[in-house]
C-alpha cells in the first residue's frame, strides 16, 4: 500500500514537473516572439561609426533560411535564427526576392523585410518624348527629364559618337540635319547612361520601326528616298488630329507633289519661323526659307518635326484619290477633304462661321 501510494506521489510529480517546464518554454519561447516582432534587434545598439550601407546580391531560389545567413554573414543582422524566425511569424519566408541591394547594418528585421518584399531598386528611369516636337524641342524635352544640360545634348547629337543611316546628306555636324530623326517614344534610360547613350537609343528605334514597317510594306513609289518617307510623315503628323485623316493628308501631299503644285502647308511656315502659333498670317508666307512650301515646290529638305508610327504607316498606306485641299471643319478635329477650289474656300467660309478656324 505504501509503495502504490508512493508511486502514484512520483508519477503526480513527474506530471508536475512537466507541465512546469512545458509552460516555461512556451513562455519563453513567446516572449522571445514578441520581441522579434517588436524588431528588438541588437542591431539598433550599432554605435553610428559602425554604420554602412553593404552590397548584398540574393540568388534567385535563394530560401529564407539561406537569405538570413547572407545576411548574418554580412552583418546586416546579428542572428540568423532570430530573423528567421521573424520571417516564420510574419509569413513572409517565400516572399523575398532575389537582386542586388544596398542595404544598411543599423535597420530593423521589419524594416529590412520590406526592402526584400520590394525587390531590388530599378536601374532605370522613365522619359516620354512626345510627336510633333522641333528637334531643339525635343533636346529640350530630354534635358528637362534627364538633367543633362540642353547645350551639352547637341554638342553629343554633333559629335560624331551618335550614328544613324538616316542623317540628311550623311552629315551628322548640323542639327537640321538631325530633325525627325530622335524618334518619339516613351523609354527606359539606364541611371548611368550619358548623353550619346540617350540620343543613340532613340536613333536606333527609329531604324528599328522603319525596318519593321518596310518589311511588312514596302516604300510607295511615289516616295523616292528614307528623307522624303520621314518627311512626308512629319506633314501628316503636324498636319492631323485624328488617325482616320492621316493617309487622307499623305494623299493631299502626293497628289499636289504630281501635280507640280505648291504644297502650301501651314507648318513648314512655323517651323521656318521656329515659332509656335495657333495662326500663320499673310506676312508670315513670305518668310524666304527652303521650308515654306508657300514658295517653293516640293518637300521641305528634311523632316519638320518628329513622327510616329501611325503617321509612318499613313504614308505607306496612301490612298488613290484627287484630293487637293484639305481643312479642319469640326472642333474635335475632323478634317474635309476636296479636289475642288470652290469647294474649299466655302468649307473654309463655313468652319469660319462656326468657329473651328479663326
Amino acid at each position: 500500500m505504501y509503495k502504490r501510494t508512493y508511486i502514484q506521489n512520483r508519477t503526480l510529480a513527474s506530471i508536475v514537473m512537466t507541465s512546469v517546464g512545458v509552460f516555461l518554454l512556451l513562455l519563453l519561447t513567446s516572449n522571445f516572439a514578441d520581441n522579434i516582432k517588436k524588431n528588438e534587434v541588437s542591431t539598433n545598439d550599432l554605435n553610428i561609426s559602425n554604420i554602412q550601407v553593404l552590397d548584398i546580391s540574393i540568388d534567385q531560389g535563394s530560401s529564407a533560411s539561406e537569405i538570413a545567413s547572407l545576411l548574418s554573414s554580412e552583418g546586416i543582422i546579428s542572428s540568423q535564427l532570430a530573423f528567421e524566425l521573424y520571417l516564420r511569424s510574419e509569413n513572409l519566408t517565400d516572399k523575398l526576392r532575389a537582386g542586388d541591394y544596398e542595404i544598411a547594418n543599423n535597420l530593423e528585421f521589419s524594416q529590412i523585410a520590406e526592402i526584400l518584399l520590394k525587390g531590388p531598386p530599378l536601374k532605370t528611369y522613365t522619359i516620354t518624348v512626345p510627336e510633333g516636337l522641333w528637334i531643339t524641342e525635343t533636346l529640350l524635352s530630354i534635358s528637362s527629364q534627364t538633367g543633362f544640360d540642353y547645350a551639352s545634348l547637341v554638342n553629343s547629337l554633333l559629335s560624331g559618337q551618335v550614328q544613324s543611316n538616316y542623317v540628311f546628306l550623311n552629315d551628322p555636324s548640323e542639327l537640321d540635319n538631325w530633325e525627325g530623326l530622335l524618334y518619339p517614344n516613351t523609354y527606359q534610360i539606364d541611371l548611368d547612361a550619358n548623353g550619346e547613350e540617350i540620343l543613340q537609343v532613340m536613333v536606333d528605334e527609329l531604324e528599328n520601326v522603319t525596318t519593321r514597317l518596310l518589311n511588312e510594306q514596302p516604300l510607295p513609289l511615289w516616295i523616292n528616298s528614307y528623307t522624303e518617307f520621314f518627311t512626308v510623315a512629319s506633314l501628316v503628323e503636324a498636319e492631323s488630329k485624328l488617325q482616320e485623316d492621316r493617309p487622307l493628308v499623305s494623299s493631299v501631299v502626293k497628289n499636289r507633289l504630281e501635280d507640280d503644285m505648291l504644297i502650301q502647308i501651314d507648318a513648314t511656315v512655323l517651323y521656318a519661323l521656329q515659332k509656335r502659333k495657333n495662326q500663320v498670317l499673310l506676312v508670315d508666307l513670305q518668310i524666304d526659307s527652303v521650308y515654306n512650301t508657300y514658295k517653293y515646290l516640293g518637300l521641305p529638305p528634311t523632316p519638320i518635326s518628329g513622327f510616329g508610327e501611325r503617321s509612318l504607316k499613313a504614308v505607306l498606306d496612301t490612298p488613290e484619290n484627287d484630293y487637293l485641299y484639305y481643312l479642319l471643319t469640326d472642333k474635335n478635329g475632323k478634317m474635309s477633304f476636296t479636289s475642288d477650289y470652290t469647294d474649299f474656300i466655302n468649307m473654309k467660309n463655313k468652319a469660319k462661321e462656326e468657329g473651328v478656324i479663326p
